[in-house]
């Protein structure tokens, strides 16, 4: 396979979409990980808008503001499969007409509801804006859409990027804390445990350090959640077989508020695991997790595109429970 053809896709117009961006340097090896999409063909078949817009409806008064529109959207991202689809045909359609504010909200919706070949286009286009300048989060999500692929080099280059990007005080400091986070999980993934532990470590110390003016309460549990990935790569999980009988509880901040796991150990094994939340938008995390969770025996379970901090949030409040389930 010719190593420039990706870096051609992602320079020229993809098929009907008529959009350009610039493009990455290219990856030495093209072929995906096993068990993770090819970016080159989902690139190859992107069509914008996609031929499921002819039979997606859209029961919104367009007429009304963006302002109130994205809440429509938000909603109908909760809603499952079909509905994110009705969500993203809705943001869609605010984009051609300009009502999307600075830009950041269609590659982000693309971003949630699982469009992730889609929103990598939406966000090189949107980040190469001066509004995007100190934009953090668009990068991580970026980053997220490459690895999501297994375009680990590439979203390597995106969450460096996101360094030369940071803003000044306050948020400055979490917002690297936030960096070295996604750092760790990528080189987690790529098998690279010590530069993940180094980045662990790195956004355990700066997040307590943070001088933001409001959230500072939550800092020193983003800093826990860190703590319990750290814990794992380290060998210091906790495995089915060990385990007292009973029913356990732990909490962990989502994206919302804190998701509570009650987890009922039986004959030493995980029997139950019931969420307590109120995340909304999780491309069905808080279903999916507890089932794989289940099926394995083990909080070493894959995470979901696009509900990365529900997922973690799940696992760490899981270990919580489960700690007090190995307790002797």
């Amino acid at each position: 396979m010719e190593k420039i053809r990706l870096a051609a896709v992602l320079a020229g117009i993809v098929l009907a979409a008529g959009f350009s961006i610039q493009p990455l340097a290219a990856t030495e090896e093209n072929t995906p990980p096993a068990g993770k999409p090819s970016l080159e063909e989902a690139l190859a078949t992107l069509k914008v808008p996609p031929d499921w817009f002819a039979s997606t409806s859209v029961n919104y008064d367009t007429r009304q503001p963006w302002e109130k529109a994205r809440l429509e959207v938000r909603r109908l991202l909760a809603q499952g499969p079909e509905k994110r689809r009705e969500a993203i045909k809705l943001t869609w359609l605010y984009a051609q007409k300009k009502d999307i504010g600075n830009g950041h909200e269609l590659p982000m919706y693309l971003f949630m509801g699982g469009e992730f070949a889609w929103a990598i286009v939406e966000y090189h286009k949107f980040l190469s804006t001066d509004s995007a300048r100190e934009d953090i989060h668009g990068r991580l999500c970026l980053a997220a859409c490459y690895r999501h692929f297994g375009e680990y080099n590439r979203a390597l280059e995106v969450l460096n990027e996101a360094l030369h990007h940071l803003p000044g005080p306050p948020w400055r400091i979490a917002r690297e804390a936030d960096i070295a986070d996604a750092m760790g999980d990528l080189y987690a993934e790529m098998g690279l445990l010590n530069p993940a532990k180094e980045q662990y470590k790195k956004a355990i110390a700066l997040y307590p350090t943070s001088n933001q003016p409001y959230g500072r309460q939550e800092l020193h549990r983003r800093a826990a959640k860190v703590q319990t990935k750290l814990r794992f790569l380290e060998g210091q999980t906790v495995e089915a077989g060990r385990f007292r009988d009973g029913t356990y509880s732990g909490k962990s901040l989502g994206y919302v508020g804190d998701i509570i796991a009650r987890v009922v150990v039986q004959n030493g094994k995980i029997a139950d695991i019931q969420l307590q939340h109120e995340e909304k938008i999780d491309l069905d995390a808080t279903t999916i997790i507890p089932q794989r969770i289940l099926a394995k025996q083990s909080l070493k379970v894959d995470g979901i595109t696009g509900a990365t901090v529900t997922y973690q949030a799940i696992v760490d409040a899981c270990f919580q429970a489960l700690l007090k389930a190995a307790e002797k």
